[in-house]
């Protein structure tokens, strides 16, 4: 049985896409295409739209945990966010068995349903789930069919230089098949290498990139630049694919200093979370020592503790909970995403409740045509001088109190979108390679604050 929410109110559904970049390769599925048919389904069977959940460019042979709008699905599932899970052939769901069942056993523990718009599936009966296990293992094969015909396809376009996919780096684009310099970032790349080059440090480079060209990289996607070889011209493996920002012998010498640096680094001190980690309870910065341990199986360790100075150095603070560096970094890895689709929709809230009813382009639209359809009138002698000035000097009166009621408005506010690009999709594993000053460098750059509660709870504040 469904829980109550679900009998009697409008179902929410969650309409699910996936595109994988080999289909848009072969045989050009659009995202567009299976958003519209799904909008016209759900709005003609009476269904509440939850939110759509697009997974582009990722192959449905791929595991569950990495298709991060699949995983956000399943997380909004687990909250009681969803009742029915929506897409339009079973193909964009799995093609593969083991993969599907797991998901299956998470909708049925929350009593979800799915449908597809254009199969018929029944999962109540026996035959019903064997027809699904069949259509899976056709999928499946079609899928193993189609990733021989896009490798194929993929070697043809390497021998001819084209890139293989629409995803460049930084500092370039795509034009007529070959990957061009972009126009509107090669200044600010060829500044940061300038500056990388000649500072040896990211930081100053990324200021100097901000201060002459009016752009800022963030930490990740800087160190990130530094590892690309595209930019010494090697693309997907082939050399001279794309026009070089920095010579070979340049990249290289980049890579192995930059190995080296964070090696020292690491052989010194550095401690992650120094100057964003605060007391919820007298909001003084938590102080950072190295001190020893017991674990619970009784052997001592060295590690990095944190505490509140107000109540070591003052006294007058009565949070005396100290956390160890360990217990903050795997919280932070285990509950950032889930708290940044929290502070995500927290955001969207804040935007739509500023958000102005009226159209302002619609508005504005109208008065200038009326404007034009005055001065007709005035060419035509239809009216006179005075009253084209009476009415011309109204309309304008009321286009200019639009423009300033239209910037009064509180503009969306861009934090989400930035914060996502921090933390994309596989980021812990990129994380874990990071020497320890990047690290600390990382945790800046997405967070404000880090408050550590008597209780050991911890709350994430996101940067704004």
């Amino acid at each position: 049985m469904k829980s109550e929410k679900s009998m009697f109110s409008v179902p929410r559904a969650a309409l699910y896409i996936r595109v994988s970049t080999e289909e848009q390769a072969v045989h050009g599925l659009s995202i567009e295409a299976q958003r519209e048919a799904l909008d016209a389904w759900a709005e003609t069977a009476g269904v509440q739209v939850a939110r759509h959940y697009i997974d582009a460019g990722i192959s449905a042979r791929k595991s569950a945990a990495k298709r991060p709008e699949l995983q956000r699905l399943l997380a909004d599932v687990e909250a009681g966010l969803i009742d029915l899970v929506v897409f339009t052939k079973l193909d964009r769901w799995f093609r593969n068995i083991a993969e599907y069942y797991k998901v299956q056993e998470i909708l049925e523990r929350h009593r979800v349903d799915w449908k597809t718009i254009h199969e018929d599936y029944d999962t109540s009966t026996a035959s019903g789930r064997l027809k699904i296990n069949i259509m899976l293992s056709v999928a499946q094969d079609e899928a193993d069919r189609t990733s021989e015909r896009i490798k194929a396809v993929f070697a043809s376009k390497k021998e001819r230089q084209e890139p293989c996919t629409g995803k460049v780096p930084t500092g370039y684009r795509i034009e007529g098949k070959k990957v061009v310099k972009d126009p509107e970032t090669e200044a600010a790349v060829s500044c940061f290498f300038e500056r990388f080059l000649a500072t040896r440090s990211i930081e100053q480079a990324r200021r100097a990139t901000e201060a002459r060209c009016g752009v800022l990289f963030t930490y990740y996607l800087s160190r990130l630049m530094l590892t690309k070889e595209a930019y010494c011209g090697c693309f997907e493996g082939v050399e001279g694919m794309c026009p070089a920002y920095i010579t070979r012998a340049q990249f290289e010498e980049i890579n192995a200093n930059h190995r080296r640096a964070e090696r020292r680094a690491d052989a010194d001190r550095v401690y992650l979370f120094a100057g964003i980690i605060y007391c919820s309870e007298c909001g003084r910065r938590y102080g950072s020592h190295t001190n020893n341990y017991r674990v619970k199986s009784g052997e001592w360790r060295a590690g990095i503790t944190y505490n509140c100075r107000g109540r070591y150095n003052n006294g007058d603070c009565a949070n005396d909970v100290n956390i160890r560096e360990t217990v903050v970094e795997d919280y932070l890895l285990q509950n950032v995403d889930a708290e940044l689709r929290q502070f995500g929709y927290q955001l969207e809230q804040t935007a739509s409740a500023g958000r102005p009813a009226k159209n302002f382009q619609e508005e504005r639209t109208k008065l200038k045509k009326r404007l034009s359809r005055l001065k007709d009138l005035y060419v035509d002698a239809i009216i006179d001088l005075e009253l084209y000035r009476k009415d011309y000097e109204a309309l304008t009166a009321q286009l200019d109190a639009l423009t300033i009621e239209e910037r009064s408005v509180p503009a969306a506010v861009p934090t989400a979108d930035r914060l996502l690009s921090i933390f994309y999709q596989g980021w812990q594993s990129a994380y874990q390679e990071l020497g320890r000053t990047d690290k600390q460098a990382f945790w800046r750059s997405a967070l404000d604050k880090i408050l550590v509660h008597p209780t050991r709870q911890i709350t994430i504040l996101f940067r704004p």
